[in-house]
Formats: C-alpha cells, structure tokens, sequence
C-alpha cells in the first residue's frame, strides 16, 4: 500500500510525505510514490499509533462498579469479589469492548494482566491489534497456588508462540500478592525464555509501609534485591519513589508504566515522573483498567499526564516529551519495533483530520494532539499494515453486538456479587 500526501510525524517534525508499506512494514517514506494500492491521506495528520503499556482489558465489564474508594478498600470489598465470579465468555466480550475502545482512540499496541487470557487471544483473532499479554499470577503465600500459578503461565506461553503480533510475558501481580519463591520462579522462567517481568510496584504509601516493616526495604528495593530489575521489567505505577529508587530504576534500565488517571481517581499519588525522565529511566503510559480510570483512551491519559506533572512546573512534560512517553517509549518498553514512524518499522499508523476542530488552528499540530484532540478526530487506524478502522468504523465485527453483549455481561456479574 502506498499511503498519499500525508502529513506525517517523522523524524520529530511533520511533513508532507508518502508512505510505502510492504509486509507489514514501512519500506519508504518520500513523496511522489506510486503504486496499485493507494489510500489517499490528504487532510490528515499521520502519527505513530500509541502503546497503552499498562491495563487490564477486560476490566472494561466493571466500568463503574467500584467508584470513589481507596485502592485496598476497592481492591478487597468490590474488585476482587466481582472478579471470583468472572468466567471465559465474560471475558471475551469485556475483551473485545476494550479493543473497540483502543482502537478508537488511536491505540494500536498494548501490554495486558488479567485472568482468561485465552479470551483475549480469541478476542484478538476479531479485532487485530499488537499485543503482550501475562496471566496475573497471584498466590498470597500459598505454595501449592504459586505452582498452579506458574504452570498457567508457561501453558499461556505456548499458546501465544502460535499467534502473529502478540508476545507474552510473566505477570507476578505485586510483591504484596506473590510469594519470594515465586517471583524467584517467574524471574528464573523470564530468563531462561527471553521473557520481560509485567508487575505493580510502589503504587501506595501503605504498600511502602508494610515493605519496610516485612522486608526492611522499599518495594523498589526488594524487587532488586532478588535480582527482578533489569532492562525486562515493565513495573506499573511505581508512585511511591525516593531518590534512592529512582536511582535504582535508572542504574537497572527499568521501565516505569506511568498509570496518571487511576493514580489520581484511588489517591494513590502522583508518581515523580519528571525526576525519572531526568534520571534516564525510561517512563511510558499506560491507562490501568477500565474499573480504576475509568477510560482506555490513551490521548486524555496522556492530557492528563502532561497538565498534572505541570503542577511543579510548566516546563515539565512539554508536548514532545509526552508525545514520546506514549508511543516510542512505550514501544522501547515491550520491545517493539514500533512507537515512530520510519524505514523498517511497524506499519503502526493512526490517520487524523486535520480539520477537526479539536486540532484547529494549526499553529503547532504536536500541541493539539496533546493537549486537545477529542477521538472522533482519529478518522483511521492502520496496525501491521492493514486497515483495522475506516473512517470510525471497526473493519470485520458488529460493534453493537459488542456493545450489548459486552454490557448484557456485566449486569450479570454484578447480579451475581
């Protein structure tokens, strides 16, 4: 395919260009390119596709459920009593709703923790997006659950060898839920495999407090401390940082999942981003579920991000540096070859009118995009090279069957609690 005169975020600035695709990948980026297969871009800003690196897709069924309570409090009294109930189909169809969501508001790759992982595989099978995947593995002490854990972990594993465009990693949930010996097997597995390590960490002042009374350290310093941080952990929330593990995370090459909306709506802090970015750690973004933020809409997470991290200072998280923390950062994070447009890259694209009135006027389109894109601007969304929306509509699935089947579950799991 070669996509026409678009103006194209490439290199960090935009310009009128054509893009060649070939397999997936984009092979030229010039103008004047012809070709068979032409989709005409004119009118339209071209960006990279964002990399939501933190969520939990199916989360989408309690949208609503549990508002307005302190994270243990909604973790213990509504989120994990609803969850006992869940079962495969629920799944599925909170799986597709997600992916509807995602991809509507221009998001093309994504890093999930949840249960009935094999529902979103299917679920994926309907709606194309790149994906990593983990079982969120959590066994409360409990040596023989610890097995069970782990061996749904490596079954989960096989499965995913067999799909195109999704790669799994270990998701221990939090060192607060997983015993030593099996974050010690998770790790060992990780790295026997190639794996990256998918767990919350450091996300309330509560969970720093019973760190230190259980272990003497921080969680930052407990995870090094068994040797879990290195370039392949992607480490959600991370709220509660000193120096010294800013320090760490920086020395280790970890990556942070910044979660700005959940952190915000449980109270859980505001996370020292911009003393990360400073440091080199690598930060991306992530929306957490749908039960805590209440969206998967990556632009309005990244608004949220830029405009919250500005209450230290205006000049902290300018528009490209946030731009970044969404797409390349998060594509470096799960490693991807994906995140920016250029030669030998995913073909990972999101198409914007550049007339909509939300990026109007176009004194400096990065800024609109961060700052005040509303979704219906995102007209088309392109993922390995293929079309998975036209103009606003998901190709191949009926999107209100989606949304009646996916909305008739939850009722149910509610009813059932």
């Amino acid at each position: 395919m070669i996509i026409k005169d678009g103006l194209v975020f490439f290199n960090n600035s935009f310009s009128k260009a054509d893009i060649s695709v070939n397999n997936g990948l984009i092979d030229k980026i010039s103008k004047g390119l012809e070709g068979q297969d032409v989709f005409d871009a004119r009118g339209m800003v071209v960006i990279p596709g964002f990399v939501n690196t933190h969520t939990h897709n199916a989360m989408t069924l309690l949208r609503g459920a549990g508002d307005d309570m302190p994270l243990q409090e909604w973790l213990s009294e509504k989120i994990w009593p609803l969850e006992a109930n869940l079962s495969f189909d629920d799944c599925y169809w909170g799986n597709l709703l997600g992916l509807v969501e995602m991809v509507k508001t221009g998001t093309t790759s994504f890093n999930d923790m949840y249960f009935f992982m094999e529902s979103l595989i299917k679920a994926l099978g309907k709606i194309g997006m790149r994906a990593s995947i983990c079982h969120g593995m959590i066994d409360l002490f409990d040596e023989n659950k610890a097995k069970k854990e782990l061996k749904e972990s490596k079954r989960l594993h096989e499965l995913c060898k067999k799909e195109d465009n999704l790669t799994f990693c270990l998701g221990p949930h939090s060192p607060y839920t997983c015993s030593k010996e099996l974050l010690f097997s998770a790790k060992e597995y990780a790295n026997e495999n190639g794996l990256r390590i998918h767990i919350h960490l450091a996300e309330t002042k509560k969970e720093t407090i019973d760190s230190g009374n259980a272990h003497g350290m921080t969680p930052v310093e407990y995870l090094d401390s068994l040797s879990l941080l290195d370039e392949r952990a992607l480490l959600a929330h991370c709220v509660q940082m000193t120096d010294s593990d800013i320090g760490i995370l920086s020395k280790r090459n970890a990556n942070v999942l910044h979660c700005p909306s959940s952190n915000l709506k449980l109270s859980s802090g505001m996370a020292r981003v911009n003393d990360m970015v400073e440091e080199g750690v690598n930060v991306s973004l992530g929306t957490d579920g749908a039960s805590s933020n209440n969206s998967l809409d990556m632009a309005s997470e990244m608004k949220t991000m830029a405009l919250m991290h500005k209450l230290g200072s205006p000049v902290h998280l300018p528009a490209k540096t946030s731009f970044d923390i969404a797409t390349i950062n998060g594509a470096k994070a799960l490693g991807l070859s994906s995140g920016s447009i250029g030669l030998g890259k995913n073909a990972d694209l999101v198409f914007i009118d550049a007339d909509h009135h939300s990026m109007l006027p176009h004194h400096n389109i990065l800024s609109n995009i961060v700052y005040s894109i509303k979704p219906d601007a995102i007209k088309h969304v392109m993922i390995n090279g293929k079309m998975v929306m036209r103009d606003r509509k998901i190709i191949g699935v009926d999107e209100q069957q989606i949304y009646e089947k996916a909305n008739e579950h939850a009722i149910k799991l509610v009813e059932k609690q």
